[in-house]
C-alpha cells in the first residue's frame, strides 16, 4: 500500500516481497503480484519462480518498487471499466430480453385477453352503476357527505401512505428479477441507473391503477350526488392518482435509506392518528383531508388541495432520483419471496400465498402466548379450543391491527349499504373473508402437518371441525367492535338489532368461506383438468376461485333485506331474521363438509375405482 512519503510498506510475509530484477524488467509475474498486493487479492505468481521466496529476493530498492507500482496503477487506469459503456450494455441486454419475451407472445391471444378484460371491466362498471341506482340523496345527506366525505377519504389516504412506508422498509414496492439483483446491482453501474426503469414502471402502473379506481368511484358517486358524471370521474381519477403517487413515493424514499426510517414511520403514523381523530369529530381538520376534498370537487371546489397533489408528484420524483440507496440484501429477499409468490398464484395455492405474504411482511408470531395461563380443567376438556386461543395469543400486533381494521372497514361498508349504496355489500363481504383467512390460521396449521393430524386418537375430520369454533368467536368479537363504531355514528335500536344479526351470520360465513379455501387442496397437477372438456374446465376454475368469498358475501346480505323493508315502511328485523336462518344452515353445511370431506373423497375414489 502506497504511503504519502512516496515509499511502499512491505509485509512480513515473504510472498509479498518482489525482487529488483522482476520490478526493473516489469515482467508479467511481477505485474500480477503487484496488482494483487495493491488490490488486496491473492498472489497469482506461478509457483515455479521460487518456493522460499516466490517473488524474488528479500531486498528491493524503494525506487524500483514505486516505479512498478506506478506502472501497475497506470495500466489499471487504462483498462478500467467505463460506466457509460456498462450502462449501454445493460440497456442492450434489457432490450434483447424484452424483444425475446415479446417474440414469444401470441399477439392474437394477447389482444383477445385485453379485449375480454376491458369488456369485463366495462360491464362491471355499468352493472355497479346501475345497481347503485340513480336516486339522489336528500339535502341533509348531501350536506353530511360534503362535510364528512373528505375526512373519510383522507383517512383512506393515510392508510395507503402507511402501507407504502411499511412496504418501503422491506425494499418495496419494486420487485426486481433475480438477474438484476445478483448481477446488475453488483456491476460497476450506478444503482440509480439500474433501478430507475423498474421504479418508473411501478410508479406509472400504480398511478394508472389509482386513476382507474378513482374514476370508477367517482362514477358511482355521481349516481347518488348532484353533479355531472364526467366531473365526478375526473375528480376521482385525480384523487386516485395523487393518492397512489403519494404512497409509492413514500415507499421509494423509505426504501432508499436516505432518510432515517423511524422518522418516516413516525410521520406516517402521526398522519394516520390525525385522520382518525378528525373522523371521530375531535378535530376539525387533518392534513390529508385536503387531498380528500379533491374527490368531492363537484360539490365544493377549491384550489388549495392542489398543494398536496404537487407534494405527491414531488415525492414520486424524489423517490425515483434517490432509489439507488436500495439495500441489496433486502432486494434479494424480496425477489426470492415474490418469485415464489407468483408461482403459488399461478398454481392457485392460496395457503402458500398467505404464508409467503406474511414472510414478505416480516410477520413473526410471539414466542409466548398472551393467554398462556388457562385453567387446566378447561384445557383438558377442550384441548383444540385451548390450542386455538393460545395461537391467537401469539399474534403479532400487526395482524391484530389488520384484522381489526378489516372488521371496522366491513362495518362501515355495511353502514353505507344500509344508507343506500348497495354495492358496498361486496366490499364488506371481501373484508370479512380476508379477516377470516387470518383467523383460520390454527386450522391451516393443522392442514399443513398431515402426519401429525393422522397421529391423533380422534378422526382428522373431527379435529378440523373443532378448529372452527374459536375462529367464529374471534370474528364475532371483531364484528362487535364494528357494530359499536356504527352505533356511535348512528345511534338507533334498529341498528343494534340488525347489526347483531348480521354480525352472527357474517362471522360464521367468513369462517366457512376461509375454511373452504384452506382445506381444499392446491391444484398442482393438471392431469384431471386435461381429461375434461374446455367448457367444463373454465367454469370449474372460476367456481373454485369465487365460491369461498361468495359464501362470505352471502353472510352480510341480511342488511339488504332489512334496508329494503325499512324503505317500504315495514319492521326490518323479521326479514333479517328470516334470511339469517338459511345463511346459518349454509355455514353448517360447510362445517359438516370440513368434517366429512376426506370420507367423501375416499368413497368417491373407491366408487370410481370399482367402476373402472
Amino acid at each position: 500500500m502506497l504511503q504519502s512519503t512516496g515509499t511502499v510498506n512491505t509485509r512480513e510475509d515473504s510472498r509479498f516481497h518482489i525482487s529488483a530484477n522482476h520490478c526493473a524488467g516489469r515482467t508479467d509475474s511481477a505485474r500480477a503480484a503487484w496488482r494483487s498486493i495493491l488490490r488486496g487479492l491473492p498472489d497469482p505468481t506461478p509457483p515455479d519462480i521460487s518456493d522460499s521466496d516466490p517473488l524474488g529476493t528479500d531486498s528491493l530498492p524503494s525506487d524500483d518498487l514505486n516505479e512498478a507500482a506506478s506502472a501497475v496503477l497506470a495500466d489499471d487506469a487504462q483498462n478500467s471499466v467505463d460506466p457509460n459503456m456498462s450502462a449501454a450494455a445493460m440497456d442492450q441486454m434489457r432490450s434483447a430480453r424484452r424483444r425475446r419475451r415479446i417474440g414469444d407472445v401470441a399477439w392474437g391471444d394477447l389482444a383477445y385477453r385485453v379485449y375480454t378484460t376491458a369488456l369485463a371491466c366495462l360491464v362491471f362498471a355499468v352493472f355497479a352503476s346501475g345497481w347503485v341506482g340513480d336516486s339522489e340523496l336528500s339535502a341533509a345527506s348531501q350536506t353530511s357527505a360534503q362535510k364528512f366525505g373528505p375526512v373519510w377519504a383522507g383517512l383512506f389516504v393515510a392508510l395507503l401512505l402507511l402501507l407504502g412506508v411499511r412496504s418501503g422498509t422491506r425494499a418495496g414496492p419494486i420487485a426486481l428479477e433475480s438477474a438484476d439483483v445478483y448481477h446488475l446491482l453488483l456491476a460497476p453501474i450506478s444503482r440509480s441507473r439500474v433501478l430507475r426503469r423498474p421504479a418508473v414502471g411501478v410508479v406509472g402502473y400504480g398511478v394508472a391503477t389509482g386513476m382507474a379506481v378513482g374514476a370508477l368511484v367517482g362514477s358511482l358517486c355521481s349516481q347518488r350526488l348532484p353533479g355531472n358524471t364526467f366531473e365526478w370521474m375526473l375528480s376521482g381519477a385525480l384523487f386516485g392518482g395523487a393518492a397512489a403517487a403519494l404512497s409509492i413515493g413514500a415507499a421509494l424514499i423509505t426504501a432508499s435509506r436516505r432518510v432515517p426510517r423511524p422518522w418516516i414511520e413516525l410521520l406516517a403514523w402521526a398522519l394516520l392518528v390525525a385522520s382518525v381523530v378528525a373522523v371521530a369529530g375531535y378535530s376539525p381538520f387533518a392534513p390529508l383531508t385536503l387531498l380528500g376534498q379533491i374527490l368531492f370537487w363537484p360539490l365544493s371546489f377549491s384550489l388549495l388541495p392542489l398543494v398536496l397533489v404537487g407534494l405527491a408528484i414531488i415525492l414520486a420524483v424524489v423517490g425515483l432520483m434517490i432509489v439507488g440507496g436500495l439495500s441489496i440484501e433486502l432486494a434479494q429477499r424480496r425477489t426470492r419471496l415474490v418469485g415464489q409468490l407468483r408461482f403459488a398464484v399461478t398454481q392457485q395455492d392460496l395457503r402458500s400465498v398467505l404464508l409467503l405474504r406474511k414472510q414478505l411482511a416480516s410477520e413473526r408470531p410471539r414466542n409466548k402466548s398472551r393467554f398462556a395461563r388457562l385453567p387446566i380443567r378447561f384445557g383438558g376438556r377442550f384441548p383444540v379450543f385451548t390450542r386455538d386461543v393460545q395461537s391467537f395469543g401469539r399474534w403479532p400486533w400487526v395482524r391484530v391491527l389488520r384484522v381489526t381494521v378489516l372488521g371496522l372497514g366491513a362495518a362501515l361498508c355495511l353502514y353505507g349499504a344500509w344508507s343506500g349504496t348497495t354495492p358496498l355489500v361486496l366490499l364488506a363481504g371481501l373484508c370479512t373473508y380476508v379477516a377470516g383467512l387470518d383467523v383460520i390460521e390454527p386450522l391451516a396449521q393443522e392442514v399443513d402437518h398431515p402426519m401429525m393430524l393422522a397421529s391423533y386418537p380422534e378422526p382428522a375430520g373431527v379435529i378440523l371441525q373443532r378448529h372452527l369454533v374459536a375462529p367464529v368467536f374471534v370474528m364475532v368479537l371483531v364484528g362487535c367492535e364494528g357494530l359499536l363504531l356504527v352505533w356511535v355514528l348512528h345511534p338507533s335500536v334498529n341498528i343494534i338489532a340488525i347489526g347483531a344479526i348480521t354480525v352472527i351470520t357474517a362471522a360464521t360465513t367468513a369462517v366457512a368461506g376461509a375454511s373452504i379455501s384452506v382445506v381444499s387442496e392446491a391444484v398442482l397437477d393438471a392431469g384431471d383438468a386435461a381429461m375434461m372438456p374446455p367448457e367444463v374446465t373454465g367454469p370449474r376454475v372460476v367456481i373454485r376461485t369465487l365460491w369461498p368469498p361468495l359464501v362470505a358475501v352471502i353472510g352480510v346480505t341480511p342488511i339488504l333485506v332489512a334496508q329494503r323493508a325499512m324503505r317500504l315502511g315495514n319492521d326490518p328485523i323479521p326479514p333479517a331474521l328470516t334470511l339469517a336462518i338459511p345463511i346459518l344452515v349454509l355455514a353448517g353445511i360447510v362445517f359438516m363438509w370440513v368434517k366429512y370431506r376426506e370420507d367423501l373423497h375416499r368413497t368417491m375414489g373407491e366408487a370410481m375405482g370399482a367402476k373402472t
